[in-house]
């Protein structure tokens, strides 16, 4: 299940504040970002018939995130895993994106609470006029979609 491809992650991920642990024996790779002497870590479990089941993405423990943007994160992981065929590496990427750019300051979209986009990698670029809240194109795009107006997603104004 996991194989000598996890090994080069550390080199492609690298970071003295992230380390990447596989674990063969229970088929677990855990993320661990760290921040101020605390640790954010996560957890990624293969199932035994990986890739004809889902697998488990956990946040083992999170500091100085708050509960809506985690679970953005967790799930952001998880859909990358899912729609990549398996791509674990662009999943630690993107993990440590988030995080590491959360705490640079930089602000996430405001609609997926995700700072690099899932779709296409990008940052929040797009920025209402009135409410200064930035959003990724595409997650602007689905709300204008879905909402069938072109109004920010938070204030309401015209975009």
């Amino acid at each position: 299940m996991l194989n000598s491809s996890i090994s080069f992650t550390v080199a492609i991920l690298p970071n003295e504040n992230f380390t990447v642990k596989a674990l063969k024996a229970v088929n677990e790779i855990i993320a661990v970002y760290r921040v101020d002497d605390q640790n954010i870590e996560m957890a990624i479990r293969l199932p035994p018939m990986f890739p004809l089941r889902k697998v488990d993405v956990n946040g083992v423990q999170k500091v100085g995130v708050d509960e809506k943007r985690w679970r953005a994160w967790l799930l952001a992981v998880s859909a990358i895993i899912v729609s990549q065929n398996g791509n674990l590496v662009d999943a630690l990427t993107l993990f440590k994106r988030n995080v590491s750019m959360h705490f640079e300051g930089i602000e996430d979209c405001t609609i997926c609470y995700s700072i690099v986009s899932v779709t296409d990698r990008s940052l929040p670029s797009k920025q209402c006029r009135t409410c200064k809240n930035k959003y990724h194109a595409s997650c602007l795009y689905k709300w204008f979609s879905s909402s069938n107006s072109s109004s920010c997603p938070l204030c309401r104004t015209l975009f």
